[in-house]
């Protein structure tokens, strides 16, 4: 694959320093970022930002459909347990959630989907779908599965590291 050269020094990553590893950091940081922008631009369309249409598809289809709890939820998440409680909650005032207490553990909250919810999914998934397909698009053919292997792998090993 032929490496585009891309002045990436306004953005402080400088190649010629030899700290690929930072390289490496930064990079992923920025291409998160263009995603990121890119998903919560189709979604507000739908009135919904990225963390909150991650809610609810953890919630439709996490646990066959039987609901996460709210800790469960925030791990799967990039984002802190006080700001998914607050996006559990506009969303259970919106009608897309339901939140009860887990009656094996009155300590913790279980949110599921609703009907309106499942429907918000089903009406947004499509475009969000395509719209995913045409970003890795970006990424030629043939390396699109070692990339994906790399990350998985980096993805556990931190995850090990928990």
């Amino acid at each position: 694959m032929e490496t585009i050269k891309t002045d990436l020094r306004p953005y402080g990553i400088v190649p010629a320093k030899g700290r690929s590893y930072e390289n490496i950091v930064y990079v992923l940081a920025l291409v998160h970022n263009r995603l990121q922008a890119q998903a919560e631009d189709y979604l507000s369309v739908y009135g919904l930002s990225a963390v909150q249409f991650n809610l609810l598809m953890l919630a439709a289809y996490q646990n066959k459909g039987h609901g996460i709890s709210q800790v469960q939820a925030a791990a799967h998440l990039i984002a802190s347990a006080s700001n998914v409680t607050k996006l559990v909650e506009k969303s259970v005032r919106l009608g897309l959630l339901t939140r009860k207490t887990n009656p094996n553990s009155r300590r913790e909250n279980v949110i599921c989907i609703t009907k309106k919810g499942q429907q918000l999914i089903d009406r947004v998934w499509p475009g969000y779908d395509k719209l995913m397909c045409q970003l890795t698009e970006k990424i030629p053919a043939s390396r699109r599965g070692a990339i994906e292997q790399i990350l998985r792998n980096w993805f556990n090993q931190l995850q090990e590291e928990k």
